[in-house]
């Protein structure tokens, strides 16, 4: 079947696909969005819509499109292309003082068996820096993160850890992180450089309505995470995945019960 793209307004198929040479392509100057499409409906779609919006200003792109353009964009899109479950980018490039969209799909490729057998990570020789212009927003100069990610896959792993300029951890190529120590869950502050996910964010609001569990931001070591009982992921696609493995240190996923729990919240989210 074949495929159709969004680029500037305009549905045409993938096969017939041109796009101007300016600063987006030239210079990776652009942002983007994965969004989750789950029995046809778009998941979060305000909270990415918030995220794109913060980002293109950061990096002064002028973009002209409302919430309701862009939802009306990507309905049109779904049907057009008979999407019922996919993952959805939308792409904002900057053209001079104007700037190009490009909404594609793919699929989704997390597949239940991994949930079970947890994710393997690799830690990354590439540091994030927290004063650089493009930390925190989701900036379509990701080499650092593609590179990382493909030498781990390379040998069995599934993700890569990130550590800030002062060796704190920070975040994996496509998720953020968290971990659990006698009972209290850890994650990273925005300030080690990372994106602030949008399950990372309902997962701080789950857990800031429950009385029974308690959330530590801040800076953690390295040596910290691989001591922890339990360790996850998230990101907008594959909800929590738990982690199984760090470098050469290992987790019993048997244990996980409070990975376990907010799993369950979040899906009831």
């Amino acid at each position: 079947m074949m495929n159709y793209i969004i680029s500037n307004n305009k549905f045409i198929s993938s096969d017939e696909f041109k796009m101007d040479i300016e600063d987006g392509l030239l210079y990776g100057y652009g942002v983007f969005e994965t969004i989750l499409l789950k029995d046809k409906k778009l998941i979060y779609l305000e909270e990415h819509y918030n995220r794109l919006i913060k980002a293109v200003k950061r990096l002064k792109i002028n973009m002209d499109l409302n919430f309701e353009k862009l939802s009306l964009y990507l309905n049109l899109y779904i049907q057009k292309n008979s999407l019922e479950n996919s993952v959805l980018r939308v792409t904002v490039l900057k053209n001079s003082d104007s700037f190009d969209i490009l909404v594609t799909h793919r699929e989704n490729k997390y597949k239940s068996s991994k949930y079970r057998e947890g994710f393997k990570m690799e830690i990354s020789e590439f540091k994030r820096n927290p004063n650089s212009i493009i930390s925190g927003i989701k900036s379509v100069n990701y080499l650092e993160n593609i590179y990382a990610l493909r030498e781990a896959k390379n040998i069995g792993s599934d993700e890569v850890l990130f550590l800030d300029c002062k060796n704190y951890i920070s975040e994996g190529a496509t998720s953020n992180i968290f971990f659990i120590k006698d009972g209290m869950i850890h994650t990273p502050t925005k300030e080690c450089g990372l994106l602030k996910g949008i399950i990372r964010e309902k997962l701080i609001e789950i857990i800031d309505k429950n009385k029974h569990l308690e959330l530590k931001q801040g800076f953690f070591s390295l040596k910290k995470l691989l001591e922890a009982d339990e360790v996850f992921l998230t990101n907008s696609i594959m909800g929590i995945m738990p982690v199984s493995k760090i470098d050469h240190t290992t987790y019993d996923l048997k244990k996980y019960r409070i990975t376990d729990l907010l799993a369950e919240e979040l899906r009831k989210y």
